[in-house]
């Protein structure tokens, strides 16, 4: 009974552990059922929602999956779950129609089931002008063929695209081909990997003999190629720029190239290597030194020609202080009327010399650009006053009237250069003086505009000589330009005083014209503007009386290499009291110095042995700091000026010089 029982108990533990599996069983089975369902559903939602159109065949071409975007594109009218199980041996031949080869379409299907073999990216075209893109891939479980799934792609928009951007590399290319541009890419270690035809044929080298090489190894020489290196890294920086180089063709031949270089990107963004343009600008770059050589070779003959003018200046200015100077002393000593008369000719002769060698200075200075202009107060009637006492007496002297007009509106002080505004006057009354034998000279000034800022004034000179014809008026401001021979040859002159003064008139913004008729007289009318100034703005007139009581007994050491000069400058200073000792170079000059202390030190510029500028120099190192040294130069350039100053003089004097200017320029440093 006991057996019994215990077996009972057995038998029922047992089912109750058998239910009890089952029923975890069951519930692990609907547990898997529930996620492959939910697997399912998702699968089944994304199939539906993906924007290629799919098609999923069993081996027997039974559709086992199908999604809504695949009917859409086929134009199929049925909802997708409806095609589940229908059979696909036919929809070749249904759907051909679509497509611009439709006998290539059935026949692609039926070659690519045939071989089950997996096609990606397949390129259909329709004749609605869209384009497919189709994969077909077969479906192996473990070794056994199930069936297969077909998916569409419309790649029209993107085909599109790639067909316009192609269109447009061809374009671009073409275009690069036409201009003669040469196409180079390089990857991103240097090494070309695409070459134009019209980079071919200004390298000299055939694409195969680039593809795989390093560019700048080809083309660059070796100093060269540091530079050619830094431009590629800076492409991989992303820098784009432009740049010419020197290279060396295939030939051997030397070549410039203007290359404009950029990163190169695939399509995904990615940087690849380096493009460049190159052009050819051989031709321009040879044109370019020629022009540098060229411009080299018109400063050295600018430089030439300051030379030779600086030379000029003193071998004529030399003696001509020599004639002027020994003139003005004759001039105080007792003579007879005769020879009074015959040493005032000479006099007027010798200043008319220096006008014509001071107009072939000015003009060189201005047309080297170095002429300065001042921006000084200065009284515009003061200064027609100071001309007209000039001129009068030179127009009376040749029976001539002169007048002279100026209007009581013009400002009490203008700004301007009152130098160079005299300079312009003089050349035009001396003109008129010059040409008129009989009438009457008249200069006018009078206010065309004015305003508390500034003034435009207009002077105008007049006179009734010889005119003008009408046929040589418009070469009159022309450098070296005279009426006729007779008139140069009867009046005199360079040529250069109207070409002089229009381009002062030019450097100061004023306008100069000229009216004129062939025996009825000339008017020449400037307009220019002036700002108004101050009473204070004007510069003070420092006036040095020369007292002999100042310069009595005061030593002066005269260094200069030219006798007659040296008797000029010695007479002048004698005559003031003045203890003169004589050096005839710098050298001779420095060893006196180093023996004997003196008041001031008049030092000419050119001299043999040791030149002025050399003595001034060891003067100021080894000797004074501080004596007084005043150079004496027949140079009349604005750098022989500034040469002077710079080697430690403390003043200039160009020859021929005034008594008075001499002596005041010594008075300066007595005081």
């Amino acid at each position: 009974m006991a057996t019994g029982k215990a077996l009972k108990e057995a038998l029922e533990q047992e089912r109750k552990a058998r239910l009890e599996a089952e029923k975890r069983l069951e519930e692990t089975i609907a547990s898997r059922a529930s996620e492959l369902s939910g697997t399912a559903n998702r699968l089944s939602n994304l199939i539906s929602n993906m924007q290629e159109g799919l098609l999923v065949e069993d081996e027997n071409r039974l559709i086992i999956l199908v999604n809504e975007k695949f009917c859409s594109m086929f134009g199929i009218p049925v909802s997708p779950e409806l095609l589940v199980g229908s059979d696909c041996s036919g929809s070749a031949e249904q759907a051909k129609h679509f497509f611009v080869d439709p006998d290539g379409f059935v026949s692609g299907i039926n070659t690519l089931l045939a071989h089950r073999k997996k096609v990606m990216g397949e390129i259909l075209e329709l004749k609605d002008g869209s384009t497919f893109s189709r994969d077909y891939v077969p479906i192996v479980i473990e070794g056994s063929y199930r069936g297969h799934y077909w998916k569409y792609a419309d790649i029209t928009k993107s085909r599109r695209y790639e067909d316009a951007l192609r269109r447009s590399e061809e374009k671009y290319r073409l275009l690069i081909e036409n201009m003669n541009l040469g196409l180079l890419e390089v990857d991103m270690d240097g090494k070309v990997i695409y070459a134009n035809q019209s980079f071919c044929e200004m390298s000299g080298f055939e694409r195969e003999e680039m593809y795989g090489k390093i560019a700048e190894t080809l083309f660059t020489a070796p100093e060269n190629r540091g530079f050619v290196y830094q431009k590629n890294e800076s492409r991989k920086q992303g820098i784009s720029d432009a740049y010419e180089l020197e290279i060396t063709n295939k030939k051997g031949l030397k070549k410039w190239w203007l290359i404009s270089g950029a990163p190169l990107y695939n399509n995904e963004g990615i940087q690849i290597g380096s493009t460049g343009i190159h052009l050819d600008i051989t031709g321009r770059k040879q044109l370019e030194f020629t022009l540098r050589e060229a411009k080299q070779m018109a400063e050295d003959t600018a430089k030439t020609k300051e030379i030779f003018l600086a030379n000029m200046s003193h071998e004529i200015r030399t003696p001509m202080n020599a004639i002027l100077g020994l003139g003005k002393q004759l001039l105080k000593t007792r003579l007879n009327a005769y020879q009074r008369s015959f040493l005032e000719s000479i006099n007027s002769a010798a200043d008319h010399l220096l006008v014509i060698i001071n107009d072939i200075l000015d003009f060189s200075k201005i047309e080297s650009g170095k002429l300065d202009l001042e921006s000084i107060g200065f009284s515009l009637p003061d200064l027609l006053t100071q001309i007209s006492n000039m001129l009068t007496l030179k127009a009376e002297e040749k029976g001539l009237q002169f007048n002279m007009q100026v209007d009581p509106a013009i400002a009490t002080v203008l700004i301007g250069d009152p130098y160079r505004i005299n300079q312009v006057l003089l050349n035009l009354l001396s003109n008129s003086i010059k040409f008129t034998d009989k009438g009457s000279i008249s200069m006018s000034c009078r206010v065309e505009e004015t305003s508390t800022a500034e003034q435009t004034i207009e002077l105008s000179v007049a006179d009734t000589g010889v005119g003008i014809d009408k046929k040589y008026l418009k070469k009159i401001f022309q450098k070296f330009s005279q009426e006729s021979v007779n008139v140069a040859r009867k009046y005199g002159g360079t040529g250069l005083g109207m070409a002089i003064t229009k381009q002062l008139v030019d450097l100061m913004d004023g306008k100069i014209s000229i009216e004129s008729n062939k025996d009825q007289g000339t008017t020449v009318t400037i307009h220019m503007t002036f700002p108004v100034g101050r009473q204070e703005e004007k510069p003070e007139k420092k006036q040095h009386l020369i007292r002999q009581y100042k310069l009595k007994g005061k030593k002066i050491l005269l260094v200069e290499d030219n006798k007659l000069n040296r008797l000029v400058a010695s007479t002048i200073l004698k005559h003031f009291g003045m203890l003169v000792t004589e050096a005839v170079n710098g050298e001779i000059a420095v060893q006196i110095l180093r023996k004997e202390s003196f008041d001031v030190v008049l030092m000419d510029m050119q001299m043999p042995i040791m030149d002025g500028i050399a003595a001034t120099i060891m003067i100021r190192k080894e000797i004074s700091p501080t004596i007084p040294i005043i150079a004496l130069t027949a140079h009349a350039l604005k750098s022989e000026e500034s040469r002077c100053l710079d080697a430690g003089m403390n003043d200039f004097i160009s020859k021929p010089f005034e008594e008075d200017k001499l002596m005041s320029t010594i008075l300066k440093f007595l005081i």
